[in-house]
């Protein structure tokens, strides 16, 4: 059973990708919109935004709206780089795009070292007999969350 879209993520998918900010970014050509990448043998997948270039990639993450606080964005636009690395070949840039303000980030070694602890960790929690505790047991975001059916701590 798959988790469906919530509001921010059909917002997501229902926006077009600006030539002009494409252009800004620098990205090599060929663009690719909305990849969807499968790694089989780590159990792992998702969708990239963008990927460009071909030979060496960029991988683009875009969030509608600027925020103060990012540093998840930052893991998972990594996430994208580590699975591209995996399925397409290497990711030299990442670009986290958050409105109208661009960071980029250099793909390399340590950062996809991070991203495949991070993976192990997430991998062995979803195998495991029992979630973890959620931090939010109980609260009003319980309410909002599709997984609620499912989890023992609601």
């Amino acid at each position: 059973m798959e988790e469906p879209a919530d509001t921010n993520m059909e917002l997501g998918k229902s926006r077009e990708y600006s030539r002009d900010t494409l252009e800004a970014l620098g990205l090599p050509k060929p663009w690719y919109f909305e990849v969807w990448l499968r790694d089989r043998k780590r159990g792992i997948a998702g969708v990239v935004d963008i990927v460009a270039g071909s030979g060496r990639f960029e991988v683009v993450e875009m969030k509608a709206y600027r925020r103060r606080s990012f540093n998840h964005f930052r893991l998972q636009l990594m996430f994208y780089a580590y699975l591209a690395t995996h399925c397409l070949g290497p990711v030299v840039r990442a670009h986290l795009v958050l409105g109208d303000s661009v960071r980029t980030y250099p793909v390399t070694e340590r950062s996809l070292r991070e991203v495949s602890r991070a993976v192990g960790r997430v991998v062995e929690v979803a195998s495991s007999e029992r979630p973890p505790p959620s931090p939010y047991a109980g609260s009003f975001r319980c309410s909002r969350c599709w997984y609620r059916r499912f989890c023992p701590w609601v």
